[in-house]
């Protein structure tokens, strides 16, 4: 290894832990900090840093180590841990050296001294020998340099204090073990590899780089010169004055090109130095980009709970990001690996717009180059013919290939149309990027026309414009019709719209046709009593009425339409009392579907105290377990009985791809809206009950930049208000947009200039326009808006009479070693129960990523080793895993079934399972390549380990 001089910057070094004496952390002291702030995020395995479709790295400060996904998605590959990875403390004064081998955070009550908030993790490393040592990690969050946000690097700046007396000597290092690589040592700068390079400066007066073997760090805070792969770091080393303070910046730079094709990096880099290089140079452009979405976001005095569960959605853009080299951009569902997932991603797409437009248009782009011939939208864009094994799924289908296999047949999925609409919308009126949306207009009226075919195709000739026979995103049960109508409603509103400003005169007839009819059929056939069923993703029912209020559209149905829905969805679900419900948790219904489906409702019909009641609940079910808050699946979490205040799950394969969709309600409660075609503004925040009146710089995100929002409230009913927004960047608004909950008066004024007023809208949509013209600068724009008081908000709702969802714990058990019918599963996704002419009851309709569960079932202290299926009818490759208490959990076995003659008999086939005792929920989870129905199942069962032959679920 080529030795290193001395430099003048300050970077860190890559390391393993140190065989020799260290400080242990319980000596390290106190003037770092008594208490851990009570926003922070800690005990997390740390917060995922890395480039957009490049993968990431987690720094775990409980335990000082260090996890990588390098191939992204992190639902194919996930997290794993880094060999010997982690950093070191050297420090010496007065002739005495005090070190740490390995840093890991303070400990305070038992808990690391720690803030995971995406895209920042700090961390208190506490005092050495007065060396007090800070850590702000940050991921390259870049807004307007989208090639320099999609690079494999993660960043590490160090902050160290010298409390002592006198002067001292201070080194960091940052280790990693390299395998058999090839590694340089790069004067001034640390060293690289093919694959690994671990770069590092400093701030102010010269410092000591150097690179090599972990040999003699601990004693001369300098990394050796000697060797050739295994555990290398780079070592940073300062000086520093009695009460100085000097930072010492790593980047850590990776390069995985195992697939060629799989990240746009791969065409831009020849390998990690030339990234950890680039990460020198924008090492404090990226770290100020970091930390102003952060410190911007955490300053209004929204609750603390909402500002963490909101931001950290946006991990994604580490974990579930794809960048190919060709330019596809596309993100991975999570927890089932479909990559895309139209249904699911266009509820989080608003954000993109908002604050990444470059990559919302680019997906948008690659979705309209993927359109089935028909105008089908796709539900995925990797290939889903590869059956179950994960990593082989990882490979996204070729631009312009309009008629791959999605995971199952799509032809009635109406929400894919819809989706794709809503968000070519959405991204158009944000950014006012006309070329953008012009070059995928005709694959949007294409989308368009395809739901008018689909109405044609699968829907009711008594309700016309509704359903009776098609499929959505509801592919676990439940009714997907009123869903479909629903949101088909906003679609054609949408296309009115559109058409309209393109000059196409009758196509804008044709879409306000279909709106009126599919609004006056939907409000005929559900909202009654007898029409509206209430059951499992009965949220969703109204989902249009939501989406087109918090998209700014106006109502759909009129308010006593949107009350008796909400009384209806409140007998059933209960959120004021129950919040989520189901108490040990479910898949029967989805967090980020009813948080914003049925959460937004709420939030947009003066409902915010049952709001919170929902959302606040499904945050403490991802953060009193800290294992979820990077790692959290579409189902509902169980309540948490037993806060886990530290994590020790370092993987992200669960984390779900439409979360961000909360900053849909977040947009709501800060109530900025902008059409940057039109130039309308709207200011309607909603306050909570908890923030005493006022809401103060409300942090939102647009192209244009940041801006905040601003309001003290009073009156009667809150309906007075004193508002201020103020846009970073000058922002052209031509009306203004305001609340209306006023009476018979009201009065505007803007910048102290009284103003005329037009009221407008209807019901829960009624607003205040103001004819105002200008250009509003950092100075803001202030309004006042007085009045005397509308209709009080509604009260609380009553409670339900209705019993709570049965937890399955009190349940009888189920015997595994006696063969269950499949047809008496407790529950299931997206299969159907037929009888045979001889009376059997089997299961069919099993596609691919449907499933069974079986709650309960005792295996007894003996426990099981195989499992055993009697099947008919299996399409080739079609198989069964068998997973434990989580529908998205590991497969403990998994079979594949063989392909059975026309479906004529059936077939009894075994396979081993790892050994699995007591009481558990169990699923078998079906996959194959064919979208057509994949097998027929008619029994299960379970043999017991040998010695528990005969076991059986006794004695407990």
């Amino acid at each position: 290894m080529k030795p290193l001089r001395a430099a003048a910057i300050i970077p860190v070094l890559l390391l393993v832990a140190f065989p020799l004496v260290s400080t242990p952390l319980s000596a390290q002291a106190s003037r770092s900090g008594a208490e851990v702030a009570a926003y922070a995020v800690n005990g997390t395995t740390g917060a995922p840093l890395g480039g957009f479709g490049a993968g990431a790295v987690k720094f775990d400060a409980n335990t000082g180590t260090f996890a990588a996904m390098l191939r992204p998605p992190a639902d194919a590959y996930d997290f794993e841990r880094l060999k010997h990875a982690g950093f070191a403390l050297f420090t010496q004064r007065d002739g005495k050296v005090a070190t740490v081998g390995t840093l890991k955070a303070r400990q305070v009550d038992g808990k690391p001294d720690d803030d995971a908030i995406w895209p920042l993790h700090r961390v208190n490393f506490g005092s050495t020998a007065g060396i007090a040592v800070r850590m702000t990690a940050f991921a390259p969050f870049d807004r307007r340099d989208p090639g320099r946000m999609s690079l494999p690097y993660a960043f590490y700046e160090f902050t160290l204090v010298n409390e002592g007396a006198t002067a001292a000597e201070a080194a960091l290092a940052l280790r990693l073990d390299v395998g058999n690589a090839a590694v340089h040592a790069v004067p001034g700068k640390g060293f690289r590899s093919r694959a690994w390079s671990v770069y590092a400066a400093a701030e102010g007066k010269p410092a000591v780089i150097s690179a090599g073997g972990e040999a003699g760090f601990l004693a001369r805070g300098l990394a050796s010169d000697e060797g050739a792969g295994g555990v290398t770091g780079t070592a940073v080393k300062v000086r520093l004055a009695s009460g100085e303070t000097r930072r010492v910046r790593f980047v850590l730079a990776w390069y995985e090109d195992s697939d060629p094709e799989r990240s746009w990096y791969l065409g831009q880099h020849r390998d990690s130095s030339t990234v950890a290089d680039a990460g020198l140079a924008h090492f404090g452009a990226l770290r100020a980009n970091a930390g102003e979405l952060v410190d911007r976001m955490r300053a209004s005095n929204l609750p603390d709970w909402l500002k963490n569960q909101t931001l950290n959605t946006l991990a994604n853009l580490s974990t579930n990001s794809m960048y190919k080299k060709d330019g596809r951009v596309a993100f991975a569902e999570g927890q089932w690996t479909c990559f895309g997932t139209m249904d699911q991603m266009w509820h989080a797409r608003q954000i993109m717009g908002q604050l990444l437009p470059f990559f919302a248009w680019e997906e948008l782009k690659y979705w309209a180059r993927t359109q089935m011939k028909n105008g089908q939208i796709h539900h995925d864009t990797n290939k889903m013919d590869v059956g179950a094994d994960r990593a082989l799924r990882s490979v996204m289908v070729d631009w312009d290939d309009t008629e791959h296999a999605d995971y199952r047949d799509i032809a009635r999925w109406v929400d894919l149309n819809a989706g794709f609409i809503v968000s070519a919308y959405e991204t158009y009126e944000a950014t006012g990027d006309r070329a953008q949306f012009e070059a995928i207009w005709p694959n949007v009226k294409r989308a368009a026309q395809r739901i008018l075919d689909q109405v044609e195709q699968y829907g009711s000739k008594q309700y016309p414009y509704t359903f009776d026979h098609s499929e959505n995103s509801y592919d676990a049960g439940g009714d997907p019709n009123p869903f479909n109508a629903s949101l088909s409603a906003v679609a054609y509103k949408l296309m009115t719209r559109l058409a309209t400003e393109q000059g196409e005169a009758a196509l804008a007839a044709r879409y306000q046709t279909a709106y009126d009819t599919v609004v006056a059929s939907f409000r005929a056939r559900y909202l009654n009593e007898a029409g509206f069923r209430l059951g499992k993703h009965s949220e969703g029912y109204f989902g249009g009425q939501w989406l087109a209020l918090t998209m700014k559209l106006g109502e759909i149905w009129p308010a006593a339409d949107h009350d008796f829905v909400l009384a209806r969805l409140n007998d059933y679900y209960q959120p004021y009392y129950r919040g989520l419900g189901y108490a040990d948790g479910t898949y029967d219904e989805w967090t980020p579907y009813i948080v914003t489906h049925y959460g937004g409702l709420l939030l947009n019909s003066r409902r915010a105290g049952e709001w919170a009641a929902l959302q606040k609940d499904a945050y403490q079910r991802q953060y009193l377990d800290r294992n979820h808050v990077f790692n959290h699946p579409l189902n509902i979490l169980p309540l948490v009985k037993t806060p886990v205040p530290v994590a020790t799950e370092i993987r992200s394969k669960k984390q779900y791809i439409s979360l961000p969709a909360l900053w849909r309600n977040y947009y709501d409660i800060v109530g900025y809206h902008r059409d940057a075609r039109s130039k309308a503004l709207w200011l309607k925040p909603i306050v909570l009950p908890e923030m005493n009146g006022r809401m103060t710089e409300a942090l939102y995100a647009s192209p244009d930049g940041y801006g905040t929002v601003s309001v003290t409230t009073g009156g009667q009913h809150g309906q007075d208000k004193e508002l201020l927004f103020k846009p970073d960047a000058p922002v052209e608004v031509r009306t203004l947009h305001l609340a209306d909950d006023f009476g018979d008066d009201v009065s505007v004024t803007v910048n102290g200039r009284k103003l005329p007023v037009r009221r407008t809208g209807s019901g829960y949509a009624k607003e205040l326009a103001v004819d105002w013209h200008g250009t509003v600068d950092a100075s803001g724009l202030k309004v006042t808006v007085s009045g005397s008081p509308g209709a009080a908000p509604p009260p609380p709702p009553a409670k339900s009479t209705r019993p709570a969802p049965v937890d399955s714990k009190s349940l009888a058990r189920i015997d595994p070693y006696k063969p269950v019918q499949a047809s008496k599963a407790g529950k299931s996704a997206g299969t159907s129960v037929e009888v045979d002419t001889t009376g059997r009851s089997y299961v069919s309709s099993i596609n691919n990523f449907d499933w069974l569960q079986f709650s309960r079932v005792d295996f007894g202290a003996g426990g099981a080793t195989s499992f055993t299926a009697t099947v008919m009818g299996a399409v080739p490759g079609a198989g069964i895993e068998v997973v434990l208490d989580d529908v998205a959990g590991d497969a403990i076995g998994s079979l594949v079934v063989p392909a059975g003659a026309e479906g004529k008999a059936w077939t009894t086939v075994s396979t081993p399972v790892k050994r699995v005792t007591g009481v558990h929920n169990v699923f078998l989870r079906f996959h194959g390549s064919s979208q057509d129905s994949l097998m027929n199942l008619d029994r299960v069962s379970f043999g017991a380990a040998p010695a528990a032959a005969g076991g059986g679920a006794t004695g407990r």
